[in-house]
């Protein structure tokens, strides 16, 4: 048998067996009758005494209370302005503050009350104390600022409303027990609410929390607690989510791969590199690389030979750069140098033919002989 199917039989059992029943309240600190009649509320009222039975209820509360000081009580007897005394009701012209009712079982006076209409009169219960017991001395009446303990009877009748509760739940009620209710969330959760005075439901120890709230969910990475507040889910010890080691953090986790906890593993999987498969693995090829100690992770090796293989990277490119300036450098310095030879070249073979354009030009063809006969000798 589950928890909600045993609360379910206790419930049955006790409105088959069980039926509610009155209680009093006997009070000893000394009030006038309103205070005392406001002290009372909401739960509860100065009592009435309709019947014999519930004198006997009473007279035993005082009893318990075993204290044989007090002697005169207030209870919930009065009789307002305009109201005369009357012979010939049990009360005399008083009724229940209660239900306004003028009639009782107790036939009983101390004395004869006042038979003025113009005051308002409230009620007293007189006692004595016996050896064993406390028994009724009758009622009788005072003006209604004098201050005396009170007896509050509970009120069956008024009770708190059914809570309201906002997510999937399910609740459970006794009837001898209106002050209590058990809830039990879609979630697991159960919760113990509690009437208060003043017709408020609370839950258990923790006076101030929202009960329509209890039910619902919290935000990722919390949870509700007994009393109701939501408080934070502790992974690393639930799931254990991370490889190396764990750190609980406020509403989630952290993943380390180091006792520094500055560095973060990315996830429950801390990150690994395989130089083998790697692209740039040929950069590194013949040169060499920091072995690293043997008691670190293979995490932490992988990423620092990872950083070299950078460093490789930038250091071939800052060679090359140079390189290829030099040889544009030296293109242009070899094209420069053949333009300067090729123009040589030409102007030394021009030369030869404007020398026999000259000479035919100033001396004619005898003077052109005379050069090519030079020219041959």
């Amino acid at each position: 048998m589950d928890f909600w199917t045993g609360l379910y039989l206790m419930s049955f059992l006790n409105m088959a067996c069980c039926l509610p029943e009155s209680s009093y309240t006997v009070h000893l600190n000394t009030l006038s009758f309103n205070a005392a009649q406001n002290r009372c509320l909401p739960r509860n009222f100065l009592t009435n005494i309709p019947k014999e039975e519930e004198m006997a209820k009473i007279l035993k509360t005082i009893w318990d209370k075993n204290n044989k000081t007090a002697t005169s009580f207030w209870i919930g007897l009065k009789r307002n302005k305009g109201d005369c005394f009357r012979k010939d009701l049990p009360l005399k012209g008083f009724s229940w503050t209660v239900d306004s009712s003028t009639q009782s079982d107790v036939k009983m006076w101390k004395k004869e009350p006042s038979d003025s209409c113009t005051d308002i009169r409230c009620g007293l219960l007189s006692v004595k104390y016996g050896e064993t017991a406390a028994t009724s001395n009758g009622f009788v009446d005072a003006t209604c600022k004098q201050e005396h303990p009170f007896i509050c009877k509970r009120n069956v009748t008024v009770t708190c409303r059914p809570p309201d509760i906002l997510g999937t739940h399910d609740k459970i009620s006794y009837p001898n027990d209106t002050d209590t209710c058990y809830v039990h969330c879609g979630s697991g959760a159960s919760f113990t609410l509690k009437c208060s005075k003043d017709l408020v439901w609370t839950v258990f120890d923790n006076k101030n929390m929202d009960i329509s709230q209890l039910c619902l969910e919290c935000k990722k990475g919390y949870r509700r607690d007994e009393s109701g507040s939501c408080v934070d889910v502790n992974e690393c010890e639930e799931s254990k989510p991370c490889t190396h080691r764990c750190l609980n953090t406020e509403g989630s986790y952290k993943c380390v791969c180091s006792d520094n906890d500055k560095d973060d593993c990315d996830g429950s999987k801390p990150p690994t590199t395989d130089l083998r498969s790697n692209d740039h693995s040929n950069v590194n090829r013949g040169k060499s690389v920091l072995t690293q100690p043997t008691s670190l992770p293979d995490d932490v090796t992988t990423s620092e030979t990872d950083v070299h293989v950078e460093e490789s990277a930038g250091d071939a490119s800052n060679i090359i750069v140079p390189v290829i300036i030099a040889l544009l450098i030296f293109i242009v310095l070899l094209v420069i140098v053949a333009a300067i030879v090729k123009g040589c070249i030409r102007r030394r073979s021009t030369k030869p033919s404007r020398r026999k354009a000259e000479a035919v030009a100033l001396n004619g063809s005898s003077s052109m002989e005379k050069v090519n006969e030079k020219e041959e000798t």
